[in-house]
């Protein structure tokens, strides 16, 4: 792929279509010899005054629900963010993670990191359940629905609009049931089955909703990860599963996750840490699962310049994770892999349908990496 133009050091720099264009690239089939995908921020120069200036919240309504904050919030990644070689701008529209639990019935709490749905379960028991809907009068999705909009017409196609993080079906019914929603699939699978089945719908409902805002726009689909596709996409997930025997995964999980990813047409897997590892091959079976989203333990929280930064993304479990995926056709997501590890990582799976996310304190230790992938040929 050609580049338009150099940056100050010299080093090539792809326009937002050629960036567009390769990530939409990455949701095709695995390919021999397609190189692998390296998204780099780091700050837009090496001054420690940011050129655009970042506002704290005065309170917690506006740090989640002001949508003047969440755009000049936008205004400040632009400017005071250095996007290099695959990394795109992406504006997630965050109102905490599977927020259609709130629109179905859960009460939520506002915490300064993020919004919670699971203090309250409105699910108490199975003999009269709640009718669990979404509401489009609920106040988050205003919030959402309002955010989305205005970010969309903002970004004049300099960055990506996100999808809300909706949810995986059984980790919202979590949230809806609570604790007792583990003994749930021993004493009362059947209701669980229907109930998981209802919700379904309601996500796939919703994510259609959010793709009738975004797609028009032409800015492509994205999530809470930051990659863009001009296909719809979404990365699912069953974080509970964790505490799942694999036929556990196979009777309660497997079937929802094949429904909602065919669907979609295209989906991440999001697997959640060494829980979740017996289920791997029958995630991989799934047809419509293109890329498996690997998150080693432990972590640091967020997505920030401090993310993952004691995560050990090259260790031999991990590597074997990548090994699997790729051997069954899949492609692979890293996102918060200290800049030390990718070496490591390219080398010992190569590169090809390998996706990683970094972050360098730097704009020349960003452009240096860019440039040793090229010539290490892990990029095509």
């Amino acid at each position: 792929m050609g580049h338009s133009r150099k940056n100050m050091e010299g080093a090539n720099i792809m326009t937002m279509e050629q960036k567009r264009t390769r990530h939409s690239q990455f949701f095709q089939p695995l390919e021999k010899g397609e190189g692998g995908y390296l998204a780099i921020t780091s700050p837009i120069n090496d001054s420690q005054t940011p050129p655009y200036p970042i506002l704290s919240p005065s309170t917690l309504e506006e740090r989640w629900f002001s949508t003047e904050y969440r755009l000049k919030g936008a205004e400040a990644n632009i400017h005071n963010t250095y996007w290099g070689q695959d990394a795109i701008q992406n504006e997630f529209v965050n109102l905490g993670p599977g927020v259609q639990a709130a629109m179905l019935g859960a009460p939520y709490k506002v915490t300064i990191s993020s919004i919670w749905f699971d203090t309250d379960p409105p699910l108490k028991n199975w003999d009269n359940p709640p009718k669990l809907t979404t509401d489009f009068n609920h106040p988050l999705h205003k919030v959402i629905d309002e955010h989305t909009k205005e970010l969309c017409a903002a970004s004049n196609g300099r960055y990506a609009v996100s999808t809300t993080d909706i949810g995986g079906q059984l980790d919202v019914l979590y949230s809806l049931r609570g604790e007792d929603l583990l003994m749930d699939f021993i004493e009362y699978p059947e209701e669980v089955l229907a109930m998981q089945a209802h919700l379904d719908e309601e996500f796939l409902m919703y994510f259609n909703h959010q793709m009738d805002i975004i797609m028009p726009t032409g800015l492509g689909c994205s999530s809470w990860m930051p990659i863009v596709s001009d296909m719809p996409y979404y990365p699912i997930q069953c974080d509970v599963s964790a505490m799942f025997s694999p036929a556990m995964f196979e009777k309660f999980a497997l079937p929802s996750l094949d429904k909602v990813s065919s669907a979609i047409g295209n989906s991440i897997y999001h697997l959640d840490g060494p829980g979740e590892i017996p289920h791997l091959d029958m995630l991989l079976s799934l047809k419509h699962v293109h890329s498996i989203q690997w998150v080693p333990l432990p972590q640091v929280a967020g997505l920030g310049p401090t993310s993952y930064s004691t995560a050990r993304f090259e260790d031999e479990m991990s590597l074997d994770i990548y090994r699997r995926t790729k051997a069954a056709g899949k492609k692979v997501v890293l996102l918060g892999v200290p800049p030390s590890q990718i070496e490591t990582i390219y080398n010992a799976v190569g590169s090809d349908g390998v996706f990683i996310c970094t972050y360098i304190n730097t704009r020349k230790d960003a452009d240096a990496l860019i440039e040793h992938a090229h010539q290490q040929k892990w990029l095509r």
